[in-house]
């Protein structure tokens, strides 16, 4: 696994306090073999992801990349939940945690659905 941020290890020790059963979730997940980018989150089985961003995200190189990486996610069927490093405290940690539990047993629904 990779070199994982505080921030990072802060959203896992929420995750782990309140464990999502029956998700399969998954640190460092390789979601695109060629370019080799990964989720630092993420649940395969349902095409979500998360992401912890840090300070390489502030660099117009580091928003590019970014914007191809979430990009061709989308294109392959994620959807992806971002964070600021600096906003995870174990606090906010664990709203978010609430928030991948409602993500995960609400899926989206169809535009098709509003139209009925």
């Amino acid at each position: 696994m990779a070199r994982t941020s505080k921030a990072e290890e802060c959203l896992a020790d929420a995750l782990a306090e309140q464990p999502l059963p029956g998700w399969d979730l998954t640190r460092e997940y390789p979601f695109d073999k060629a370019r080799k980018w990964k989720f630092d989150f993420a649940f395969p089985s349902q095409r979500l992801a998360v992401e912890v961003e840090g300070h390489y995200h502030r660099t117009y190189a580091g928003q590019r990349s970014d914007s191809e990486k979430f990009n061709e996610a989308l294109r392959q069927g994620w959807r992806v939940l971002r964070y600021p490093a600096k906003e995870l405290t174990p606090a906010r940690a664990r709203e978010l945690v609430l928030l991948v539990w409602e993500v995960l047993c609400c899926p989206p629904s169809s535009a098709h659905d509003s139209d009925e």
